[in-house]
């Protein structure tokens, strides 16, 4: 069986930048606020609403790197 290894193009890690949490790249716009909005039962054209400089794209990735990496983004919550 083969593990996949995702790429998330626009999401990115830095541990210089933003304490090392993920961000949607190009942003200071973490994962986590993306998927609290998410969580909290707004749709992405809501979250897009919010964040109206980032793309459909972006949200989608963020979605799925917290679906992909969903105990790293939980503990933000902690």
């Amino acid at each position: 069986m083969s593990v996949l290894n995702p790429v998330h193009s626009y999401v990115e890690k830095n541990p210089n930048k933003y304490e090392g949490k993920a961000v949607i790249k190009g942003t200071r716009i973490p994962v986590a606020s993306i998927i609290n909005h998410y969580r909290s039962g707004m749709s992405v054209e809501e979250i897009l609403d919010g964040y109206p400089n980032i793309t459909p794209a972006q949200v989608f990735d963020a979605l799925s790197y917290y679906f992909d990496n969903k105990e790293e983004i939980d503990k933000e919550f902690e």
